[in-house]
């Protein structure tokens, strides 16, 4: 059985028309929220049985939470990427601990390893709630509105 620990896994994101990958460094927590999906009822007055057809999909909201480093270069992109204005919606790429190989970017396109599984979603950082607790560091959660919903290719798996 090969489960996929969390341990290990990468984020990172891509600007539309950025030449590079943005590395997410020592992220915390990652909640990615739960996409619905609506329902269209279709029952017809003579049905013996309701009837319904699938409908949009919405999105979830989550969060990407950071114990903040001021000398770790990506928490401080992270903060200014909530706070565009208006909010820059990004590509994001989350990689499963079964390797370390990073996306790479030629052109405009994103390639993605096939040696991990990734979790792909578009969305936008809004302003994190910062936190002060005694006995820990200072904490920054960013609420995270997904613009589309979460979509995974497993990774390749040799015989």
């Amino acid at each position: 059985m090969a489960r996929i620990k969390v341990q290990k896994s990468q984020l990172f994101y891509h600007e539309e028309d950025a030449t590079t990958v943005e590395a997410v460094q020592c992220a915390k927590e990652l909640e990615l929220g739960t996409d619905t999906e609506e329902d269209i009822d279709v029952t017809c007055l003579d049905d013996e049985e309701d009837n319904f057809d699938p409908g949009k999909k919405t999105p979830g909201e989550g969060s990407l939470s950071i114990d903040l480093d001021d000398e770790n270069a990506s928490h401080l992109k992270l903060i200014a990427l909530s706070k565009t204005n208006p909010r820059k919606k990004v590509t994001w790429y989350l990689g499963s601990s079964n390797s370390d190989d990073a996306p790479t970017v030629s052109g405009n396109v994103v390639t993605l390893p096939p040696s991990r599984t990734w979790w792909v979603w578009q969305g936008y950082l809004k302003l994190a709630e910062k936190t002060f607790a005694k006995g820990q560091f200072v904490g920054y959660k960013f609420p995270m509105k997904k613009t589309s919903i979460v979509n995974e290719t497993i990774r390749t798996i040799t015989p």
